[in-house]
């Protein structure tokens, strides 16, 4: 009688960790250190006689660390690097209902804003909206969900998002579960895009 007693509730209490875990949605944003992506990127500028100027980069995004800061919690550090070169550092920390980043400099139209951007809100859900930061300075929309494909293979059910910044500047990422940013596209100024995918590792 007493053995069925105790283990009906640890019973009942592992079928519901289980039932949870089994729910947990996919994270969108992976920030696990160590960790890198690549992705190859296409640009191209178009010039007032209509001649198109191309040109190849290649993206890498790594965590390159992480640590416990006082009243915040857990901060990554991330860098960019374009053709193997330093090129901006971010700072992102994850909340039960947000992904934050802190940003490091000006890239090419869009202005740092001072202190934490909301860059997510989660869960993500189509049609949702919200603004960056308390000035409205940059807002973010998620667009649609669509299965993305890059040359690191086919990701299904990935969500769209929109940045939207100081005019002319307009940027589309995509983000796969567990595997984070696949793809982008951006317009840098109204003659200036460019698009990088994941490549392969």
């Amino acid at each position: 009688m007493t053995r069925e007693r105790i283990g009906r509730p640890v019973v009942v209490l592992a079928f519901g960790i289980l039932s949870v875990l089994a729910c947990r949605k996919p994270d969108y944003f992976p920030l696990n250190d160590g960790q890198v992506r690549r992705y190859a990127a296409t640009g191209c500028k178009v010039a007032q006689t209509d001649t198109v100027e191309t040109e190849s980069r290649m993206y890498a995004i790594a965590v390159s660390g992480s640590g416990i800061e006082a009243g915040i919690g857990k901060v990554c550090e991330v860098t960019l690097t374009r053709d193997d070169k330093p090129y901006l550092s971010f700072f992102f920390r994850k909340t039960r209902d947000a992904v934050l980043v802190l940003p490091a400099a000006h890239l090419d139209g869009l202005e740092p804003t001072p202190g934490w951007v909301r860059l997510l809100e989660l869960p993500l859900r189509k049609d949702a909206f919200w603004y960056g930061d308390a000035e409205h300075s940059v807002s973010f929309e998620v667009m649609a969900r669509e299965d993305v494909a890059v040359p690191a293979g086919r990701f299904r059910n990935c969500f769209r998002i929109r940045i939207h910044a100081a005019e002319p500047y307009l940027m589309d990422f995509w983000l796969a579960p567990k595997a984070g940013i696949v793809r982008w596209q951006r317009r840098s100024s109204r003659n200036r895009f460019e698009t990088a995918r994941l490549g392969a590792e």
